[in-house]
């Protein structure tokens, strides 16, 4: 149901720029021979062809990240572009107890932590640094072109994102966010970068880590020197600036892309896989690479085809037909198809587990001290904390879990966030609510809000004004099942008195409910009662949620305020209106404490009262559907990247269709 990430109806949660802090903890630096650990799949047979079926075509390699955050170019990246630091599995993770959990370490050795020295916060090499980050990098790395991976790489990928171009970059990168807090970069040696940072920056882990974190030097200083030689410009748009590529040199693959293409419709990597050739609105072909690094994890499929299918219902009926062995985010509604696929024994199906909610936002203005703006919605009903709080107990959230996502996913508790932050967890302050309609009318009578004969004949109740307590409650249109738990969430609360209208608005497609503030879009400008959606962030971090919680700190703090409005330009994702002092101070805590287990129980605090307020209500975990040949074995699973592991897969006897 609505989600929006630019290719899934999914919003995701910005990191907070105004604030910046050090997350620091202690992590085991893992052997440079082999960073995830032994292979165990090391005897199994090479060989095969693996058609992956996806239904959002990434007509740039750049949009992972880069230029856009595409989950479809990620996927397709992922098995070509490395990062300093690679993913773990959902497994990995679930239990994680620091954001160094949530990687490992990939290019470069180890993951960077005061603990081990590698972050300080005081003695750095340049003065004007609040905080400075030594990258320790793995030697041995070629990139595909031939080039070999050093400091020379990352800094030139700081170079790109903002100290070359600041806020003039040719390439229209998708944030700057984070790259500008950094003032140097420093390629010490071959395998050591220092970054220097003008403020405590907490997410610095995540700046060059993922799919293409580190972009290849070998491109980047031809682009920034033909645009010096430009007059009028600064340097070259990646996107228009054409190289001449032989992947065959570094990664002795015969077969990989020898020709002139540039960056956005090829793909320069050090990954277990190697770009061959794009054909738009047909396939993408990866080979393997036979001179990969990683020893320990040499990829055995010997090509990846990504075939490009019209839409969803076309991916479905490839997968059951055995055109493609693998499909990808298939929708919600699509579980039941894909699991009666599965017990014909054509297919598996993975049901992965999302580091988000698909929630209910509560338009919270009437109580925001005019920060959301003359133009917001302002209701008193959803402004009403009895009233958020009766709803949530009244939600059949289970029937809606197994009518909607066929059983396979959970209810959150009351702040959900930590679905994507693990340690930010504290069961004893973060309640889960449990479904109650007794006790969500008696909470409601206590409020003398009680049935009314001029309310629908008594059949809704009556607000302390006398109005009727009649709500709006919307999500995407294009989305049927979002369309059907709108309809069970409305009998759900009829039952208690709480009349949701009909017809639901707002009713608009992805694009438009999810607009910006300058496009009048009805969440950042604050247009609904409720409006529901799902949303995630970034492996561990919770900083990303500053964005969506953030007031103005009871006037003390009006710079940070995230409650999109005209006076402030729109900025930030804080829908409901939340202004809650105690909670800016604990997210403002967060940010500023470099201890990790102190700044865990800031994590923890600012929870609690996410779940004291309820801004938000939390339906169940948000769940990404894929499918897979019985053929296919070695998957691990991953919400951001689903082939993350691709070189630890392999097929049957090398075989990886299952009818042949």
């Amino acid at each position: 149901m609505g989600r929006w990430t630019l290719g899934r109806s999914r919003i995701s949660l910005l990191a907070m720029s105004v604030i910046a802090v050090a997350a620091c903890g202690s992590t085991t630096a893992v052997p440079s021979a082999s960073p995830s650990g032994p292979n165990q799949n090391a005897n199994e047979p090479m060989g095969g062809t693996l058609n992956l079926g996806i239904w959002t075509e990434p007509t740039s390699f750049l949009d992972a990240g880069i230029i856009g955050n595409l989950a479809f170019s990620k996927l397709v990246d992922a098995p070509v572009a490395e990062g300093l630091l690679w993913y773990r599995s959902v497994d990995q993770t679930a239990n994680a107890h620091t954001l160094a959990d949530y990687y490992q370490p990939w290019l470069a050795t180890e993951i960077p932590t005061t603990a081990n020295g590698d972050v300080k916060t005081r003695g750095c090499a340049d003065p004007a640094a609040k905080m400075c980050v030594t990258w320790k990098l793995r030697s041995g790395v070629q990139w595909d072109d031939g080039s070999t991976f050093s400091s020379h790489d990352v800094c030139d990928t700081y170079q790109f994102f903002y100290l070359k171009y600041q806020d003039q970059n040719p390439t229209a990168v998708l944030s700057t966010d984070g790259w500008d807090q950094v003032i140097d970069c420093t390629a010490t040696d071959a395998h050591t970068a220092v970054v220097s940072f003008k403020t405590t920056y907490a997410p610095y882990l995540s700046l060059g880590s993922g799919v293409y974190g580190v972009l290849p030097a070998s491109i980047l200083d031809k682009a920034f020197a033909a645009g010096a030689s430009s007059p009028g410009h600064s340097g070259a748009n990646l996107e228009q600036f054409q190289n001449v590529f032989d992947l065959t040199v570094g990664s002795h693959a015969p077969d990989a892309f020898r020709g002139t293409a540039t960056l956005d419709l090829a793909i320069d990597g050090t990954g277990p896989y190697v770009f061959q050739r794009y054909i738009p609105g047909q396939e993408i072909d990866l080979v393997r690479n036979q001179n990969y690094w990683n020893k320990a994890h040499l990829p055995h499929i010997e090509r990846l085809v990504f075939k490009i299918e019209a839409d969803v219902p076309a991916e479905i009926t490839a997968a059951e037909d055995g055109d493609i062995d693998m499909g990808f985010d298939y929708q919600l509604g699509d579980l039941t198809t894909m699991l009666n696929a599965e017990q014909e024994g054509k297919l598996t199906v993975q049901t992965v587990p999302d580091s988000g909610a698909e929630h209910i936002d509560m338009n919270m203005c009437a109580n925001a001290h005019g920060l959301c703006g003359p133009q917001a919605q302002q209701s008193p009903y959803t402004a009403d904390p009895a009233i958020r709080k009766a709803m949530l107990m009244a939600i059949d959230r289970q029937q809606i879990i197994d009518v909607e996502a066929d059983h396979e996913t959970i209810i959150p508790h009351d702040a959900w966030q930590y679905l994507g932050v693990a340690y930010a967890l504290d069961p004893e302050t973060n309640p889960q609510t449990q479904f109650d309609p007794a006790g969500a009318q008696a909470l409601l009578d206590s409020r003398g809000y009680r049935l009314s004969p001029n309310c629908d004949g008594g059949q809704t109740r009556a607000y302390s004004d006398g109005s009727c307590i009649d709500i709006d409650l919307g999500t995407t249109s294009d989305d049927a099942a979002g369309v059907a738990t709108e309809l069970l969430i409305q009998s759900d609360l009829g039952k208690i008195g709480i009349h949701v209208n009909v017809p639901f608005v707002p009713n608009l497609d992805s694009t438009a409910f999810f607009g910006s503030f300058a496009s009048g879009g009805p969440l950042y400008t604050h247009n609904f009662d409720m409006a529901m959606y799902s949303s995630d962030v970034s492996p561990g971090e919770f900083d990303g949620y500053a964005s969506t919680y953030h007031g103005d700190c009871g006037d003390s703090c009006p710079a940070e305020n995230q409650i999109p409005s005209a006076s402030n330009g729109g900025q930030g994702q804080n829908f409901t209106g939340e202004d809650d002092p105690a909670l800016d101070t604990a997210l403002d805590a967060e940010h500023s404490t470099v201890d990790l287990k102190t700044r865990a129980t800031d994590d923890q605090m600012a929870e609690e009262l996410i779940a004291h307020d309820l801004p938000d209500l939390p339906l169940y975990q948000e769940i990404t559907v894929n499918s897979a040949t019985t053929q296919l074995h070695g998957l691990l699973l991953n919400d951001i990247v689903w082939d993350y592991n691709a070189y630890d897969w392999y097929c049957t006897a090398g075989n990886c269709q299952a009818n042949q």
